[in-house]
């Protein structure tokens, strides 16, 4: 139930800051909560919706999708991280 609360937290924080823009709180909470948390999916949520609010125009190339590839990126490296520590 613990855990439960303290994820329902983190996303909400993350949403917020989404919101605004302000990766700089969204990445240490989402690295809080990819270590925590057996399968945080929610940061690759945060980066789409990120680059949907402030990306995805095709003059941009791939800076465009900066959120959706930045969060598949850190979700990958810190669970292949957490898995040979563990």
């Amino acid at each position: 139930m613990q855990k439960i609360i303290i994820r329902l937290i983190i996303d909400i924080a993350i949403a917020l800051a989404v919101l605004n823009g302000w990766w700089f709180i969204v990445l240490p909470l989402s690295f809080v909560g990819i270590w925590i948390f057996p399968f945080f999916i929610e940061i690759v949520i945060a980066g789409w919706v990120y680059d949907s609010l402030f990306g995805f125009v095709p003059e941009m190339g791939l800076w465009g999708y900066a959120g959706t590839l930045t969060s598949v990126l850190f979700l990958s490296i810190i669970s292949l991280v957490k898995g040979s520590i563990r």
